[in-house]
């Protein structure tokens, strides 16, 4: 199994990239998006499997995530054993912290990260669309951009152009490493 992160900035469009990919039947044949556990209320825009602050701790504390991170106020883990299952010949798709990386590069051999970048402007004008946050929120989060990643096979993607344009590109992306 290939293991391939997506990381970025809140608003960069990590997830809206993988559900451009998941929505045209794109992708890789053999690939598999991992759901996160996460403990904020349920976003309409994502697939994740949402637990409430209690739930995540018995998880975490009982070593079911093989990475589990915080971000503004809330937690993120990926399930070991999802990762696990995952055929050898898959390519499993993982949206992560960029604190994360390192993570997986302990527990797995194949692992490539791909950082979702876009520009200042349009970030900001993405978070404030979303309408998780307002004000000193998005500054906040604005600040965060500039997060260096360290890793193994750090791929750059630059997702500041519309969506019907950078998901053909990185669905290519994604065919690509699958062929490795």
């Amino acid at each position: 199994m290939k293991v391939v992160l997506i990381t970025g900035a809140s608003g960069s469009g990590k997830d809206s990239l993988l559900k451009g990919i998941k929505k045209n039947g794109q992708g890789h044949a053999r690939m598999v998006l991992v759901k996160r556990f996460i403990t904020r209320p349920p976003d309409a825009h994502e697939e994740n499997f949402f637990v409430d602050d209690s739930a995540f701790e018995l998880l975490r504390d009982n070593d079911f995530f093989v990475s589990c991170w915080q971000a503004h106020g809330n937690s993120y883990g990926i399930a070991a054993n999802h990762l696990d299952s995952i055929r050898e010949n898959s390519l499993a798709i993982v949206s992560v912290s960029r604190t994360a990386v390192k993570d997986f590069e302990r527990k797995y051999p194949s692992v490539y990260t791909i950082l979702v970048e876009v520009d200042r402007d349009t970030l900001k004008q993405r978070l404030q669309k979303r309408k998780r946050e307002q004000g000193e929120a998005i500054d906040r989060r604005l600040q965060r951009q500039d997060i260096k990643v360290k890793a193994r096979e750090l791929i750059r993607f630059d997702n500041s152009a519309p969506l019907d344009q950078t998901v053909p590109v990185f669905n290519q992306l994604l065919s690509n490493l699958g062929a490795r």
